[in-house]
């Protein structure tokens, strides 16, 4: 299939595409190269008793690593170089599914694009996870029904549930990103820099407050701190909108760029007052993402096409749900059985990828033609005025 039948047939942009397949791989990298170097350090997060005191590290996957980090020309870390790639393409794609209906709709469709997928793969790896306590004689489940629910839901943060899977927090900033769309464009804020900016400023404002004495509020510092912790990576978001304003041809590239550069010098300030130890070093991946998506952007067309990484990109959602939990789970079980690195690597990628495929196949793929026609259905049911207005 050629980049141009892609573009047409499934209204996806190449560039943004190949994006996704990079930014996969780089997290998935990262995940599984740490994890391989270090899997005793993780039996809290899968709840299974420590790994064998006997294990070592393949050399192989040790120099390989520092191969990379002695070639990189900057303070390169996979984990957020990519997930910046995937908050940059969320912003960019974010006003495309405001501007194809109504609002209520682009509701409909969202969550019809985000949650069947993170809740079928939460209940797998709570499942597994499960598998995982019970081969070790442990018929105790570590979570309760509710908490499972509340990961699935998204909705964890809000009702004070502990992880399953820590990636959940990605898709929580996600949603929170979506609703923040939802609001602003009822005034067509998404389109407009004062809008934009302001929203940043308000993040800004919250996460300087956490560098203060609260005093009597300190009880609030929980929630501030969820908020600017949002304002970390939405920000990076609303770079991603403003590229799409510019690609698009709302703004100005002078406009553009002095909107970017604003947004990326609040980003600074937002991570260094939110986790001053590692904002450096995050900062500059989330610059060096930016600098990669805008190039990408401008290449557009001429941008060769890769089937390998437009396969990558199209999975890459329940992907990313199923290769670190419940992977690493799955390493556990088979390294403790066969006492061979080889053996759980190959066994346990072997099914999270059998995993991947059937929730890309069976949920992942047929949600989103079901929310777009459960959409179209409510294109026809009276709102309030204004709730199903085109105009935005």
């Amino acid at each position: 299939m050629s980049r141009t039948v892609l573009d047409q047939n499934n209204n996806r942009m190449w560039f943004l595409q190949f994006l996704r397949g990079v930014a996969c791989l780089l997290i998935v990298y990262v995940h599984w190269q740490t994890f391989v170097m270090n899997p005793g350090s993780l039996s809290g997060i899968i709840f299974q008793s420590g790994f064998p005191a006997d294990y070592v590290a393949p050399t192989s996957v040790v120099k390989f690593g520092v191969i990379i980090n002695q070639t990189m020309p900057f303070d390169f870390r996979e984990v957020y170089l990519g997930l910046a790639l995937f908050f940059l393409i969320s912003g960019f794609i974010i006003p495309i599914s405001l501007e194809r209906g109504t609002r209520v709709s682009y509701i409909i469709r969202r969550i019809a694009r985000i949650l069947p997928t993170a809740a079928v793969c939460t209940v797998i790896t709570a499942g597994v996870i499960v598998i995982g306590r019970y081969v070790e004689g442990n018929a105790i489940a570590p979570f309760s029904i509710k908490t499972i629910i509340a990961n699935a839901a998204l909705v964890r943060d809000i009702l004070g549930h502990p992880y399953i899977d820590t990636a959940i927090w990605t898709l929580e900033i996600e949603v929170h990103f979506y609703l923040i769309c939802f609001v602003i464009s009822f005034f067509s804020g998404q389109k407009k820099a004062s809008v934009i900016l302001a929203m940043t400023l308000a993040f800004l404002l919250v996460s300087y407050a956490l560098t203060k004495d609260m005093g009597k509020f300190e009880y609030f510092r929980l929630y501030l701190s969820g908020i600017a912790l949002n304002g970390c990576f939405i920000v990076l978001m609303f770079v991603g909108m403003a590229l799409y304003n510019y690609h698009v041809g709302n703004w100005s590239i002078a406009k553009t760029a002095l909107v970017t550069f604003v947004l990326m010098i609040m980003n600074n300030l937002i991570l260094q007052n939110y986790s001053n130890v590692t904002s450096g070093i995050m900062y500059a991946n989330h610059l060096y993402a930016a600098l990669m998506f805008m190039v990408l952007m401008l290449v557009g067309e001429r941008l060769p096409y890769s089937k390998v990484i437009d396969k990558i990109a199209e999975v890459s959602y329940p992907l990313y749900l199923l290769h670190a939990t419940c992977g690493y789970t799955l390493f556990y079980i088979v390294y403790k059985h066969f006492n061979s690195i080889v053996s759980a690597f190959s066994l346990s990628w072997v099914i999270v990828i059998a995993l991947t495929l059937l929730v890309h196949r069976t949920v992942e793929r047929p949600s989103t033609p079901a929310g777009k026609r459960v959409a179209q259905l409510a294109e026809n049911i009276r709102f309030p005025i204004g709730f199903k207005s085109r105009d935005m």
